[in-house]
């Protein structure tokens, strides 16, 4: 019965230690990618990609070499502030996506347009890809997104900056 407990809290501790490793690996790939000076940097308008028009505007940034990318920030303005998605990849497939929503400043005199608060940070550490697992760290509420369904709910990002540098 003891080699028993003893197998069951080993495994749980192999569990929870692993993927806290897997998360710092991650973390590192992320860093290369944002410290390699190589990478070049495309910025498209988002609304000219997608023909959706929003209140603030919109932007889609690709980071590449050659035709491989690493790391696509989506940015959608909107009335009451702005929502982030960034992905990393590695060999075309995401390793990272963090999703940030920052809103403008509420005064006593409506909004301050010259000041972002982020409301809403999540970051998802893929583990693999094809079956959506991975872990999530989520801090703050969202006000002007939606949480998506799906991690599938990124490809559409993923394809556009394709479709974007290939133009």
């Amino acid at each position: 019965m003891k080699n028993v407990f003893f197998i069951i809290l080993f495994l749980i501790g192999l569990l929870t230690f692993g993927q806290e490793n897997n998360l710092e690996q991650i973390d590192r790939k992320v860093n290369l990618i944002d410290l390699n000076s190589e990478l070049t940097i495309n910025e498209f308008d988002w609304v000219e990609l997608t023909g959706i028009v929003t209140d603030g505007g919109g932007i889609l940034k690709v980071w590449k070499s050659n035709n491989n990318i690493h790391k696509v920030v989506q940015e959608i303005g909107r009335s009451y502030g702005r929502i982030r998605t960034t992905i990393y990849l590695t060999n075309e497939i995401p390793i990272k996506v963090i999703e940030t929503e920052e809103n403008f400043e509420q005064t006593d005199d409506g909004l301050n347009y010259s000041k972002l608060d982020q409301v809403f940070k999540q970051e998802f550490f893929v583990f693999n890809w094809e079956m959506g697992e991975g872990k999530y760290k989520k801090t703050g509420k969202r006000v002007m997104s939606e949480s998506g369904c799906s991690h599938f709910d990124y490809e559409p990002i993923i394809e556009r900056a394709q479709k974007a540098i290939t133009k």
